[in-house]
C-alpha cells in the first residue's frame, strides 16, 4: 500500500473518531433523555417486557447475514454489482425464513405464557424493524467502505430523535407500552429512507456461487463469533429474564442503560476502525500506531463517564418525584459499570483479530466466554436474583485480560500502559468525589456540584500528565479540517 494511502486512511479514521464521538453526544443525550422519560411514566415491567421482546428479536439479526456484509467491508477490492446483489439475495431469503420461523414458533409461545395484545404488538414492531434493517445493509456497507461515518451518523441521530420523541408522546398521551411498538415502526420506516436517498444502490437479485463462496469463507467464520456472542448474551439473558421475570429484568435493563452510554462510542470507533484494519492489515506498525490511538481514545471517554454515573446515580433517583422504584438497581449499576469498562478496552482488540483474518483466535475467546456465561448468570441469578446477574457479568468481564495479554503476542500493544493515565484519573475522580456524597444537599446541586468537579479533576490531570498525547488528537483534527 503507498504511503500516501495510508496517511489518507489514517488521518480520515482519526476524524471519523472525534466526529462520531461528538455526534454520539447527541445521540445519547436523546437517547437517555427519552428513556429515562419513558422510565417515568412506564412501570419497570414494562420497561422488562420490551427489553425481553426485543432480546428475543435481536436473535434473528444473527441469522439474517451470516457475516455477508462483514466480508463485503473487509474484502480489499471494491465490491461489483454482482457481490452486493450477490449478498443481498442471500439476506433476504434468510431474513423471510427468520420471519416464517417467527410465525410458525410465536402462536404457541404466546399462548403458553398467556401473552397479550401488547406482547403481540410489540413482537411485531421489532419484526419489522429487523426486516427493514436488512434493506439498509448494502448502503451502509457502501458508506462504511468509504468511511463516510458522518451520513450513517447523522441518520442515527435522527431515527433515536425521532423514535424517542414518538415514544414519550405517546406513552404520555397513556399507550403504556404501545408506545415502543409505534415509536418502532416510525423510526425504521423513516431511517430506510433516509439512507435510501443518500446512499441508494442499482437494488435487485443476482446469485453467483463463486461470489457466495468466497464471502462465506471469511462471512461464516466471522458470523460463528456472532452466534457464539448471541449464544452468550442474548439466550443467556432470555434465561435470566425467565428466572427473575419482568420486573427484575426491568431493574437490571435500567441498571445496564447508565453504564452503556459510554460505550456508544466505543461502538461508534469500532464501526470505524474495523474496515480501517482491514485495509492496514499489511502495514503492522501503522496496524500497531492505530490499534493503540483507538484504544486510549475510548478508555480517555468511557473510563470518567463510567465513573461519573456512578457518582450521580443515587442522587438523580433521588432528583424525580416517584422515581424511587429505580433504588434497587444502583448496586446491580456499580457492577456493569467495572465490566463495561473492561468490555470497552477488550473490543477494539477482538475488533482487531477480526479485521486482520485472525478469526480462529476471535472464536475461541468466544467459546470461553459463552461457558463463563453459561457456568455463573444461572447460578448467581438464581442464588442473588438481579444483583447476582451484575456480579456474574463482572466475573465474565474480568477474564477479558486474556484478550489484552494477546493484543501484546499479536500486535505489541500494551494494553495497560496505553491506558494508564485515563485509569488513575478516572479513579482518582472517584475517590476525591465520593465522599461528597454524605452532603446534605440538594440532589439537583450534589450532581451539578459533582459533575464540574470531577471535570475540573480529570482535565487537570490529563494536562499536566497526559498533555502530549492530547495534542496530537488535537493537532490531526485540524489538519483533517483544513
Amino acid at each position: 500500500m503507498e504511503n500516501q494511502e495510508v496517511q489518507k486512511i489514517k488521518s480520515q479514521t482519526t476524524t471519523n473518531i472525534i466526529f462520531l464521538t461528538l455526534r454520539n453526544f447527541g445521540i445519547q443525550a436523546i437517547s437517555t433523555l427519552g428513556f429515562f422519560i419513558l422510565t417515568i411514566l412506564l412501570g419497570t415491567g414494562e420497561v422488562g417486557l420490551f427489553a425481553i421482546v426485543a432480546e428475543s428479536i435481536g436473535i434473528l439479526g444473527y441469522f439474517s447475514d451470516v457475516g455477508l456484509a462483514s466480508a463485503l467491508i473487509q474484502q480489499k477490492e471494491e465490491p461489483d454489482i454482482l457481490s452486493l446483489r450477490t449478498t443481498f439475495t442471500v439476506q433476504q431469503i434468510l431474513v423471510i425464513l427468520c420471519l416464517i420461523a417467527v410465525a410458525i414458533f410465536y402462536p404457541g409461545l404466546s399462548q403458553s405464557k398467556n401473552y397479550g395484545s401488547r406482547e403481540m404488538w410489540i413482537m411485531l414492531s421489532l419484526c419489522f424493524s429487523f426486516a427493514v434493517a436488512s434493506l439498509k445493509t448494502i448502503p451502509s456497507v457502501k458508506l462504511e467502505r468509504h468511511l463516510n461515518f458522518k451520513l450513517i451518523s447523522t441518520i442515527d441521530i435522527i431515527e433515536n430523535a425521532i423514535f424517542y420523541l414518538i415514544a414519550v408522546i405517546f406513552a404520555f398521551l397513556g399507550y403504556g407500552v404501545y408506545s415502543y411498538a409505534i415509536a418502532t415502526f416510525i423510526k425504521s420506516t423513516i431511517g430506510l429512507i433516509l439512507i435510501y436517498s443518500y446512499s441508494s444502490w442499482p437494488i435487485g437479485f443476482a446469485f453467483s456461487p463463486k461470489i457466495a463462496k468466497k464471502l462465506f469463507s471469511f462471512g461464516i467464520p466471522f458470523q460463528l463469533n456472532s452466534l457464539i456472542s448471541m449464544a452468550k448474551d442474548r439466550f443467556s439473558n432470555l434465561f435470566v429474564a425467565g428466572i427473575l421475570g419482568r420486573e427484575s429484568f426491568g431493574i437490571l435493563s435500567w441498571a445496564q442503560k447508565g453504564p452503556r452510554i459510554p460505550l456508544s462510542f466505543m461502538d461508534a470507533i469500532m464501526r470505524v476502525t474495523f474496515p480501517t484494519f482491514s485495509r492496514l492489515q499489511d502495514e503492522k506498525e501503522y496496524l500497531k500506531k492505530s490499534l493503540e490511538k483507538s484504544t486510549f481514545f475510548i478508555a480517555f471517554i468511557v473510563f470518567p463517564a463510567l465513573v461519573g454515573i456512578c457518582l450521580i446515580a443515587p442522587d438523580f433517583i433521588n432528583l424525580i418525584p416517584k422515581y424511587s422504584k429505580w433504588t434497587p438497581a444502583i448496586m446491580p449499576l456499580y457492577f456493569y459499570a467495572i465490566s463495561y469498562a473492561i468490555a470497552s478496552v477488550t473490543t477494539p482488540i477482538t475488533n482487531a483479530f477480526n479485521a486482520t483474518g485472525r478469526i480462529k483466535t476471535t472464536t475461541k475467546l468466544m467459546v470461553m466466554w459463552t461457558i463463563l456465561t453459561w457456568i455463573f448468570f444461572p447460578i448467581l441469578s438464581l442464588k442473588f436474583g438481579y444483583l447476582g446477574t451484575s456480579i456474574a457479568a463482572l466475573i465474565v468481564g474480568l477474564s477479558s485480560f486474556v484478550v489484552w495479554h494477546l493484543a501484546f503476542k499479536y500486535f505489541k500493544v500494551n494494553i495497560f500502559k496505553t491506558i494508564l493515565h485515563p485509569l488513575i484519573a478516572s479513579l482518582l475522580m472517584l475517590f476525591l468525589l465520593l465522599p461528597l456524597s454524605i452532603l446534605s444537599l440538594s440532589p439537583l446541586f450534589l450532581i451539578l456540584f459533582k459533575v464540574i468537579i470531577a471535570i475540573i479533576i480529570y482535565a487537570l490531570y490529563q494536562f499536566i500528565f497526559n498533555r502530549v498525547e492530547l495534542l496530537w488528537f488535537y493537532q490531526q483534527f485540524l489538519q483533517r479540517k483544513k
